[in-house]
């Protein structure tokens, strides 16, 4: 690991921890006391909060936001357009899908996969191996066990839980405070 000094498009020089093989994209707007891993691969138009760490291995693909104070994981993906909110912590072998938005606060376990357009509302909790579908929308406070299974287009209520193991069907709607799930 050796400190860099990088330049962000406004201009502003910041001092940033970096890993052998970075890669930093052009135009990519870097916080204060940032941590990259080795052979992180930053794209072009990121932005990264202060406080941020990205796990070495990590892709993060262009015009993705990561809020300040975040962790994310080893070996981790996170797509295109993304949003990771402040305080996210995203787990090891993680794949988020483009075009996704995880809000502030939320915690994404190990080797979960969250589909294009879906969305992880403020302090929702998403359990190892899970799988968040295309467009779905999991809400504040919600938790998904582990290895569950949200479809397509469903949508998981504000302080639901979804137990382990659990499938939600495509276009299904847990409602508010909802428990389901063989382990809920």
């Amino acid at each position: 690991m050796k400190t860099i000094t990088h330049t962000n498009p406004n201009g502003k020089t910041v001092q940033v921890n970096v890993g052998w093989n970075a890669i930093i994209g052009e135009h990519a707007t870097i916080g204060e006391n940032v941590t990259i891993g080795k052979n992180v691969t930053i794209g072009e138009h990121a932005t990264i909060g202060e406080h941020a760490i990205i796990g070495s291995y990590s892709n993060i693909y262009k015009n993705v936001t990561i809020g300040s104070y975040s962790n994310i994981g080893e070996h981790a993906i996170i797509g295109s357009y993304s949003n990771i909110g402040e305080h996210a912590i995203i787990g090891e072998y993680v794949n988020i899908g483009r075009s996704s938005y995880i809000d502030r606060d939320a915690t994404i376990g190990e080797h979960v996969t969250i589909g294009e357009h879906a969305t992880v509302g403020e302090d929702a909790i998403i359990g190892n191996n899970a799988t968040v579908s295309e467009d779905a929308t999991v809400g504040e406070y919600a938790n998904i066990g582990e290895y569950a299974n949200i479809g397509w287009n469903a949508t998981i209520g504000e302080h639901a839980t979804v137990g382990e193991h659990a499938t939600v069907g495509e276009h299904a709607t847990v409602g508010e405070d909802a428990i389901i799930g063989p382990d809920a």
